[in-house]
């Protein structure tokens, strides 16, 4: 039996956008029970055993998500490379905004979302940060209590910015700690908001 599979370079990736494809639904069904999944080892272990994950015998469907991270245009040069290797058609120079569909040669659908948005650096905390309502006065406080901690005293790494935002975000919240795939079931984030519906058809696309 052929099967639909979703890879993830990591497990927050997973519960996120599981937990938002929960909200909503495919041929009445919820969309995530369309997907089996996968969590990598990060990304570069997703783009490493990508072919393999292509020549999957059982493959119906493969959707991709990753961050774009520092550099989009080579996270995408990274992947596109291994789907130019395996014959896929019409792979665009650059991500498609509202997420990537291309075909295998034996017309296997393969959909790649390059986390947040497919045209930005960033990852999965900045899709996140996205779906905060735009009334949340915590968000912007949380944003800028971050952002001035003094170079000296910050102990993470820049990279990790957006990633301090959100768990700082998250610990002001009405159950502190709360990870971030169980903020749609406590209605922190919007599952509605235009981000997540662009990323729902992409799904839905990529279904179709």
């Amino acid at each position: 039996m052929m099967v639909n599979r979703l890879i993830f370079e990591g497990p927050d990736d997973k519960h996120v956008v599981m937990n938002l494809l929960f909200n909503h639904e495919h041929n009445g069904e919820r969309l995530c029970e369309h997907f089996s999944e996968k969590v990598k080892d990060g990304v570069d272990h997703l783009i490493d055993t990508l072919n393999e994950e292509l020549k999957a015998t059982d493959l119906g469907r493969l959707g991709v998500v990753l961050d774009a991270d520092t550099d989009l245009a080579k996270q995408w040069a990274r992947v596109t490379r291994v789907l130019d290797e395996h014959g896929c058609r019409a792979v665009p120079a650059s991500p498609n905004a509202d997420g990537t569909i291309v075909e295998t040669n034996d017309s296997k659908k393969i959909g790649i979302w390059v986390m947040p948005d497919n045209k930005s650096a960033g990852a999965l905390e900045d899709f996140v940060g996205k779906l905060i309502a735009e009334g949340d006065t915590l968000w912007p406080k949380a944003q800028a209590d971050v952002n001035g901690i003094p170079q000296a005293d910050r102990r993470f790494k820049e990279t990790y910015l957006s990633k301090a935002q959100i768990h700082t975000w998250l610990a002001w919240q009405e159950e502190p700690g709360t990870r971030m795939g169980e903020t749609f079931k406590k209605n922190y984030l919007d599952p509605n908001h235009p981000q997540a519906t662009s990323f729902v058809n992409w799904i839905r696309r990529l279904l179709a």
